[in-house]
């Protein structure tokens, strides 16, 4: 089973293009997608586009039934529509299937079963999906077609042509990681047959090993439902079932109209027996749940910067008002905070610091109140004068050393006044943001820039949340403030003894709020031990239980392996603030051959435990052979892209890879991975792919796995494994582009003919570092290297990795070569360049 997630990604970034999922009957080459674990995209919806979310649509169609059912089991959770319809009117029709589908969630399969027939789900090109429903149509064919487009992406949507007096049954699975906020866990289904059905029902299934707390039904739906969800449990294990008749389900007595349309929620927790959380261990892997309770809340410094432009007046800014009196009330004697508000001047509540007293409240609140929107709006001398704020305290000593600093930006749209290039907005804010101070982001409305608020928000140890403009905007704002008001420890670290682990997901996390949960997971070494030890630090720890204190805040504790495995522990999964991040085994090894950025290459060397880093000096439009292998058939190759040359002179213009090449002799096949779409041809067929989608396809020995908007894995073989990762910047930028990070593991099995500029160290030269002494930087060492008979002068640095951190890269210490890695690979660098994307390398080096 894979997982799949979002790191810190409540919603996704539009894209220009997109899978479709197209059920037909003819198909033969296509794979089904239930081999595929599909994520389709989804955004924020549009007040015009929210009019109507029926599940089933049509003319004359009857709903004979309509079943969902979820089972939850350790946080993870599997759930399944089913609907059965018949097309009762006189002529073929099309039929909709629209569900929607919690932001988090991942499709993994879609089926239609047609008088006794089952159709499976297939990826298809938007294009070519459409031509082909066309086709279908034309024929009189039953066929499918879902749509994931960029203004629709919170809902999955099936257009089926079907012929008169057919019999449908429509069935979809997606899977989700349960996230804890507020002391909970939360999972919501979206209710809306659309009309009538003879046989509704809905069933969610719970099962924790350690035990569930507690458990609750929200009447979510109105006081037409009251009562009528069932909740039956004991300690492991709970079953909701909610099953309205005909009766219930109508609007009134004699309506023939349904009532039922809305959110069905079931909200739980589990019980915790250890402040030190829990540690399962299962068939060589281990997941660790990490939410301590019994500590008191730490003290918060709060910038509060609220957008007053002119787009804010109405109701936007009633619900903003209203929620800041909320938030204002929720302040303690040991909290210090300050209001900004701008639009295209930027003004000051307080030009300092002032405590959360009650007389300061009440001030603030009048403040609040007599706003008046008007005007552009200047975000970044509010965020720079927020930060002058924090460093102002900090430098008269006002702040306290176990408070947590924090700006919130409450704004809905772009910068108009002042600096408004976006880039330049990250830059200065990050410059003036400490390592302690966070930025939390909430976008209001459909027409904000979320995704550069999620960028200030990430890059600055905070995260970013779309406030959806309506009539509960005030309640989501109270909601996202509740999650953070509460900070309980600082710079939390989960620790494993050396050798006992590996592939280890994130497990530095720079703060932990009350409610929320932190989740580690990786893979057991082989020991002879019976045991895996955990040990948990973090500073900053307020008034902390006596347990931990004794051991200074360092946790130490033993747990037996557990025969209750979470059902997704082939994952890795890190949930932060309620949000889930995910890193799958596929694409961390252990030791990676990489190249990324301008490019520059980073070679592990196991043996010698170093890391080696060169530079390549060539051109843009220059194909690089990177692995050619005669042996195994497997050639690896890139192409140059350069940057912008606006105000750039020719001699500094930078390269990247903009195109990789992996391609299987033996089977035919070559996979062309660029910043725009993901090709796999063959001998008959050219298959295209936008990076807009998950799909995994498997054709011969050669596997594509795609992550959207991340990064592609082709394996050959499985002995052989190539990792490209994305790497998107700003359209505006003055002078980078979009490129192709490479990752290539030294556990490929390479044959003993293999070359290339990284092939060749599958066959590990011998290396000595020596005459180590200080260079003319005063930050990097200089030394001798020996290797393939050379004396070469090095320099150890730091280099960027972006496998784990994409945004900000991971730094690793290596001995970088100069004159483009001359003396560490075979040859001149000039001789690795070769004519097309699937060239072997011919010349002797």
């Amino acid at each position: 089973m894979r997982c799949l997630a979002l790191l810190f990604g409540l919603l996704v970034l539009q894209q220009g293009h997109c899978f479709e999922f197209l059920v037909e009957g003819d198909w033969e080459t296509e794979m089904p997608l239930k081999e595929q674990h599909g994520r389709f995209k989804r955004g924020v919806l549009t007040n015009e586009e929210q009019e109507d979310f029926e599940a089933v649509q049509g003319d004359d169609i009857t709903v004979e039934s309509y079943r969902v059912e979820s089972r939850i089991t350790s946080r993870f959770c599997h759930t399944t529509f089913k609907s059965f319809v018949v097309n009762s009117g006189p002529n073929a029709q099309s039929i909709g299937f629209h569900v929607q589908i919690p932001k988090r969630a991942f499709i993994t399969n879609f089926t239609m079963n047609v008088n006794g027939v089952t159709f499976v789900g297939s990826v298809k090109e938007k294009t070519v999906a459409r031509n082909l429903y066309a086709q279908a149509r034309a024929r009189g064919k039953a066929a499918g077609i879902v749509r994931a487009n960029s203004q629709d992406m919170e809902t999955f949507k099936a257009e089926v042509h079907v012929p008169s007096g057919n019999r449908i049954e429509f069935e979809l699975h997606y899977q989700e990681m349960m996230y804890r906020k507020l002391g909970l866990y939360e999972h919501t289904l979206h209710l809306q047959p659309g009309r009538l059905v003879p046989r509704f029902q809905l069933d969610v299934y719970i099962y924790e090993p350690n035990g569930i707390a507690s458990v609750e039904v929200p009447n979510t739906l109105g006081e037409h439902f009251t009562g009528l969800a069932q909740v039956t449990s004991n300690k492991h294990k709970a079953h909701v079932v909610f099953k309205p008749s005909l009766k219930q389900q109508r609007k009134c007595d004699n309506c023939t109209t349904s009532a039922l349309s809305g959110i069905f929620t079931v909200k739980y927790d589990v019980i915790r027996e250890s402040a030190a959380g829990e540690l399962h261990v299962s068939d060589g892997h281990f997941v660790h749940f990490f939410a301590p309770t019994n500590l008191s809340p730490l003290p918060k410094n709060i910038v509060f910067v609220i957008d007053v432009s002119g787009s804010m007046w109405g109701v936007k800014m009633k619900q903003t008002v209203e929620a800041m009196q909320a938030i204002l009330d929720d302040l303690t004697m040991d909290d210090y905070f300050s209001i900004i508000d701008f639009n295209h001047n930027v003004r000051c509540w307080s030009d300092e610091l002032v405590q959360g007293s009650t007389i300061q409240v009440a001030e603030a609140k009048k403040y609040i109140q007599d706003i008046k929107p008007n005007g552009g709006t200047n975000i970044n001398e509010a965020l720079l004068r927020a930060g002058q704020i924090l460093h102002k305290a900090a430098n008269q000593g006002m702040l306290n050393s176990r408070s947590v600093s924090m700006i919130i930006l409450v704004s809905d749209g772009d910068p108009t006044v002042g600096e408004i290039k976006l880039s330049a907005i990250q830059k200065n804010v990050k410059k003036i943001m400490r390592e302690d101070f966070s930025l939390f982001s909430l976008g209001i409305g459909f027409d904000v820039d979320y995704d550069f608020l999620e960028r200030i928000a990430t890059e600055n140890r905070g995260v970013a949340q779309r406030i959806y403009a309506n009539k509960d905007a005030s309640e989501q704002l109270r909601r996202f403030y509740s999650q953070v008001s509460s900070p309980l420890l600082r710079k939390i670290t989960v620790l494993f003894p050396e050798g006992s682990v590996s592939d280890v997901t994130q497990n530095s996390f720079d703060k932990y709020f009350s409610g929320s949960e932190l989740v580690v997971a990786g893979k057991v070494l082989p020991s002879d031990g019976t045991s895996l030890n955990s040990f948990i630090t973090a500073s900053s720890v307020s008034r902390t239980p006596e347990r931990l204190r004794s051991h200074t805040h360092s946790l130490a504790h033993t747990y037996q392996h557990s025969k209750h495995l979470p059902i997704w522990f082939h994952c890795h999964s890190v949930i932060y603030l309620g949000q889930l991040c995910h890193y799958s085994n596929s694409f961390l090894w252990v030791f990676c051959l990489t190249v990324d950025n301008d490019p520059h290459f980073i070679i592990h060397l196991p043996k010698n435990n170093m890391d080696v880093c060169f530079n390549i000096d060539s051109k843009p439009g220059h194909i690089l052979n990177l692995v050619s292998d005669p042996g195994t058939g497997v050639v690896v190759n890139g192409q140059l892209v350069g940057s912008k040359r606006v105000g750039v002179e020719k001699e500094n213009v930078k390269t990247y890879f903009g195109t990789i090449s992996v391609f299987s002799k033996l089977d035919g096949i070559m996979v062309t991975v660029s910043t725009d779409r993901i090709q796999l041809t063959d001998s008959k067929h050219n298959h295209s792919f936008s990076w807009g989608a998950t799909a995994d396809i498997t054709q011969d020995r050669v596997k594509v796995s795609i992550v959207k908007d991340s990064q592609v894995t082709v394996t050959v073989d499985e002995k052989i494994r190539v990792m490209m990762l994305l790497h998107r910047v700003w359209k505006k930028h003055p002078t980078s582009v979009d490129f192709l990070g490479l990752y290539i593991p030294n556990s490929n099995q390479y044959s003993s003919k293999a070359h290339g500029l990284i092939g060749q160290f599958g066959q590990e030269p011998e290396v000595r570092v020596y005459n180590l002494h200080q260079g003319a930087d005063p930050l990097k060492k200089e030394a001798t290297m020996e290797v393939k008979g050379n004396k070469l002068a090095v320099t150890r640095g730091w280099q960027k990795d972006y496998r784990r951190d994409k945004k900000r890269g991971s730094d690793i210490f290596c001995w970088f070569i100069h004159n483009s890695g001359k003396g560490f690979i075979d040859g001149h660098y000039t001789t690795y360049i070769v004519p097309r994307l699937d060239s072997f390398l011919q010349r002797p080096l």
